[in-house]
């Protein structure tokens, strides 16, 4: 796998980790090749743009995607790219 982008350094919640289960390697995967899940087309189009210019990258997904109720997990790359935070929304 390459990723699109530089993720910087992985931080996980302890939230998170509790609603996941696991750890969220996959996850961390889909975001860095920009499949980044259940997003705003307004995200969407900021994504794209921060993929030419450096910016803030968003991504949604369902701790258990078989769950529709499950808590929603958001993998966000800050702005300089120096880090990414995987977080409960």
């Amino acid at each position: 796998m390459k990723a699109n982008f530089l993720l910087g350094t992985l931080r996980l919640t302890e939230p998170a980790r509790i609603a996941l289960k696991r750890q969220p390697y996959d996850l961390i995967a889909r975001h860095a090749i920009n499949e980044h899940g259940r997003i705003t087309p307004a995200e969407r189009m900021q994504n794209e743009q921060s993929m030419k210019t450096l910016g803030l990258i968003i991504s949604r997904y369902k701790a258990d995607p078989t769950d529709a109720h499950s808590k929603d997990i958001t993998v966000v790359t800050k702005e300089t790219w120096c880090e990414t935070l995987i977080s409960v929304e």
